[in-house]
């Protein structure tokens, strides 16, 4: 009976199948790594495969498997781990090593069958990108013989010959993931090798050339292709779904990809397909109606494309669809009521697909649907009450279009709803935010820009914990003082309102926060002192208040700091750039602001630099140019700068907009201007500038606005100049230029001011073209705007075809068909300051900017409306 006693154990303890070595070569590991959060706590004691982790084949008596995936680990891993012989599955995945890994060639690892590294390594955030000081040695893992699954995604790999050679020797592979490794070049033929491969996924990396015609054979039974995030790999892929091979694909994901042209008709047979995402390509076409025979597809994406046309009706036929995502493409024909048929869709993404209307009440039946994106689409009428039966809803974005009425107050079945976007239509009415507390997993809302007043009582307290809250333009008169209690609060918009107090103290502290936006506000007083101002914000909008004092700029992180059209006074502080060290974008413009500016204000990242418009003196620092290597914008307009421009210029060779205009600067202009390439718009005007007019500008073949008005140059305008292939806008007013105006300024798009000069004469110059230019899918035509005032000496009549000019001496200002359209007359300067802000907004196309005309409809609808009240002034200046 003992005997049979001893015969079990030895089947069924644990402790006898952790040999004494492998526990040891466990305990070592563990004194090498920070354990933070505790979680190797269980490994102690003789019976290491009890331990948290670790799994034992109990029939070899051996440590098989290691899962130490998501433990948040720190530090080095320690070799001991390479001397486990028997283990077969090793996942390190998502935690937060230091070092390289590499096993040494002895193969102590022969065994190992799945290894995963992926989110591995401690990952050092910055603004150039994020870097991982976790390596992994490539060459070391082809002694790795009996791998079948193999994940690195973003790791850094360490490789002295071509990856793809390494990757290649690993024969019994049948998944390897290397998404966000760093990989180059075309990919490797030497893949062919891996003749047992299902799964391939080498996305966002920096692949390039076109995707191999072999690349869907490698095995003759890929199952998942993932190219997706190679931003300049490309080609046809004609080739796709055209062999046998193909039709074991389940998976293709090629989004974000340049390829081009339409999507593969063979495709269309791959019975098996259940994944297709072909967004952010350059993808064309129509979605033909034999994507019906897609009896498996569950997942459609082919956002951001140029697919066009009407969505078939075959989609509405397809029981497996969960996922159709068809954003900013060029569908058209709105939405039919067969999309309730759908019953399986959880995320409907039509947004940007100028859908008209009113809100397709079909979607209503779509109860399983837990994200729905209809913005920047022209729906009408009011949103419907019956949306609370969604019930599974998560996100609700409505934005940007035309809806009206009320917020429906009937959302009690919304409970999961985390997401409700309905900023920047045409909503209107009293609203109590309380009427959203039945929402109780809410985490993110936005009614900005809407026609709402929106009402809050200062004893309500919110039943749900926001994260993002945009309330701008909804006629509040203050900080909503709920907000101290919203820990979790990152993101905060209340600008365009009325608020007239002072900057809450509790605001700094709310400990979440990173983006904060109380601009076009009547915010007073001033900034908090350094000590308590926080470290941890990204963006900071507060332009276009009455704040004044002196100026407090301990904000680290930033990478927005915007402060313009305020009343802080006194100096900016010499130690800016230490506090500034991350900032892409500085607006201090518009305010008191005296003295010099600083060496220190150019940090290697910042791109955006206003200064404009102060009374800043002093000399433009020698440094600057040298410190300011990535800027793209700087305006220093309008100050009382003196001096000599900088020789060094050429330093800042991403530079495309440079204002210097009204200062006091001197001197010839420095060739070193010409090696700014990107240029778009030079303004120098309104300084003490002599010389003639520098050959060099003709290098400039990206400038789109020339502005050298009001200063001392004399001699010819050069005909490199009036050559430049993008100029649109060129004033050499108020200068003492000569001789004859070049006779091709047809080649101009928008306007010639070549005012109070010393012409002589004016060959004839012809202009009857219509010239129209394309952005962003508007087309913008002009017609006959070859805008060229002559208020010179000896103007003698100026032939043109179809057009007369307002040719009189006191400029734009006395044509009174200007004076007819605007409210109040329209001055020289303020003409030139529209035609001289015409070219920033066509040439500069910062993100900013381009980002509130894209995402607020109404600030679009008003600056177009704005453009074309000028070009009709414009025209009926020339005309009358």
């Amino acid at each position: 009976m003992f005997a049979i006693i001893t015969i079990l154990c030895c089947f069924t303890s644990p402790a006898i199948a952790c040999p004494f070595p492998e526990r040891n070569l466990l305990l070592d590991f563990k004194a090498a790594v920070v354990d933070e959060y505790n979680t190797l706590s269980s490994w102690h004691g003789f019976n290491c495969c009890t331990w948290r982790g670790v799994s034992c084949n109990l029939r070899i008596g051996h440590v098989s498997r290691l899962d130490l995936s998501g433990f948040n680990l720190e530090g080095n891993i320690s070799s001991s781990l390479f001397q486990l012989a028997r283990l077969e599955h090793l996942d390190l995945s998502d935690n937060l090593f230091k070092g390289k890994f590499s096993p040494p060639h002895n193969r102590k690892l022969k065994s190992l069958t799945f290894l995963d590294l992926s989110f591995a390594g401690y990952v050092n955030e910055s603004f150039l990108g994020d870097v991982s000081e976790f390596y992994v040695s490539l060459e070391s893992l082809s002694n790795l013989v009996s791998l079948e699954y193999l994940s690195l995604a973003e790791v850094n790999i360490s490789v002295n010959k071509e990856w793809g050679e390494v990757v290649g020797s690993l024969s019994n592979l049948q998944q390897l993931s290397m998404s966000d490794c760093g990989l180059g070049g075309q990919i490797p033929n030497s893949l062919l090798n891996l003749t047992s491969l299902l799964h391939l996924d080498l996305s966002y990396n920096y692949l390039s050339a076109y995707i191999p015609a072999w690349i869907e054979n490698v095995t003759g039974r890929l199952l998942s292709l993932d190219l997706s995030g190679n931003y300049n790999l490309g080609g046809d892929i004609s080739f796709i779904g055209q062999r046998k091979s193909s039709l074991s694909l389940t998976s293709i994901d090629l989004s974000r990809t340049a390829i081009k042209g339409r999507i593969p008709s063979a495709i269309w047979n791959i019975s098996c397909l259940e994944r297709l995402r072909l967004s952010g390509t350059r993808i064309e076409g129509e979605i033909p109606s034999a994507i019906g025979n897609l009896l498996s597809l569950q997942s459609l994406d082919l956002s951001l494309t140029g697919i066009e046309g009407e969505i078939p009706f075959a989609i509405w036929n397809m029981s497996s669809l969960k996922d159709l995502l068809l954003s900013d493409t060029r569908i058209e024909g709105g939405i039919p009521s067969a999309i309730g048929n759908v019953s399986s869709l959880k995320s409907l993404y039509l947004s940007d697909i100028s859908i008209e209307g009113e809100f397709p009440v079909s979607i209503l039946n779509l109860s399983k649907l837990v994200e729905l994106d209809l913005s920047y689409n022209m729906l009408t009428g009011v949103i419907p009450p019956s949306v609370d039966s969604l019930s599974s809803l998560v996100s609700l974005d409505l934005s940007a279009n035309e809806l009206n009425g009320t917020i429906p107050s009937t959302n009690s079945n919304l409970v999961n709803l985390r997401s409700l976007l309905l900023h920047s239509n045409s909503l209107s009415g009293l609203i109590s935010l309380s009427v959203f507390d039945n929402l109780t997993s809410l985490d993110s809302l936005y009614l900005s820009y809407n026609q709402l007043t929106v009402n809050i009582d200062s004893t309500w307290i919110p039943q749900f914990k926001l994260s993002a809250l945009a309330l701008g333009s909804c006629n509040l008169d203050r900080i909503p003082s709920f907000l101290v209690t919203q820990y979790d609060l990152e993101y905060l918009d209340l600008s365009a309102n009325s608020i007239q107090t002072n900057i809450p103290s509790w605001i700094w502290n709310l400990p979440s926060l990173y983006s904060l936006n109380l601009s076009c506000n009547q915010l007073t007083g001033s900034l908090p002192s350094r000590q308590t101002l926080p470290m941890y914000i990204d963006s900071l909008d507060l332009h276009n208040n009455s704040l004044e004092g002196s100026l407090h700029l301990p904000l680290a992180g930033a990478y927005l700091l915007d402060l313009s059209t305020n009343q802080f006074n006194g100096s900016i502080p010499s130690h800016i750039g230490a506090y500034l060290e991350n900032e892409r974008f500085l607006s201090l413009s518009r305010n008191n602001l005296s003295g010099a500016i600083p060496d220190s204000i150019c940090t290697p990242y910042l791109q955006v630099l206003d200064l404009s418009k102060n009374t800043l003196s002093s000399v433009i620092p020698p440094h600057l140019t040298r410190n300011c290597s990535s800027l793209s914008v700087l305006d220093l307009a309008e100050n009382h700068l003196e001096g000599k421009l900088p020789a060094e210029w050429g330093n800042i060779t991403n530079m495309h907009t440079l204002k210097l205009n009204g200062n006091h600067l001197r001197g010839v202009i420095p060739s070193s201007i010409s090696e700014g390439r990107s240029l778009q718009v030079l303004d120098l005007g309104n300084n003490d500038l002599e010389g003639t007019l520098p050959h060099w500008i003709g290098k400039l073949s990206q400038l789109h606005v020339l502005v050298l008005r009001s200063n001392h140059f004399h001699g010819s305008i050069p005909r490199q100049v009036i050559g430049l292939p993008n100029l649109q806008i060129l004033d050499l007013s108020g200068n003492h230029l000569s001789g004859a105006i070049p006779s091709n300024l047809t080649n101009l798009l928008a306007m010639v001011n070549a005012s109070q000069n010393n012409s002589n004469h004016l060959e004839d110059v012809r202009y009857t073209n219509k010239i129209t230019i394309s952005w962003k899918g508007w087309d913008v035509e002009f017609v006959n705007v070859l805008f060229i005032l002559k208020c010179n000496s000896k103007l003698s009549g100026i032939p043109f075809t179809n057009i007369s000019v307002c040719n009189n001496s006191s400029g734009y200002g006395n044509c009174t068909s200007i004076e007819r359209i605007g409210e109040a007359k329209n001055s020289d300067g303020e003409m030139i300051g529209w035609a001289v802000g015409l070219g920033l907004s066509y040439g500069l196309g910062f993100s900013v900017v381009i980002g509130v005309l894209t995402l607020n409809k109404r600030v679009r609808k008003r600056a177009f409306d704005l453009y074309d009240v000028v070009i009709l002034a414009i025209d009926g200046c020339i005309r009358g």
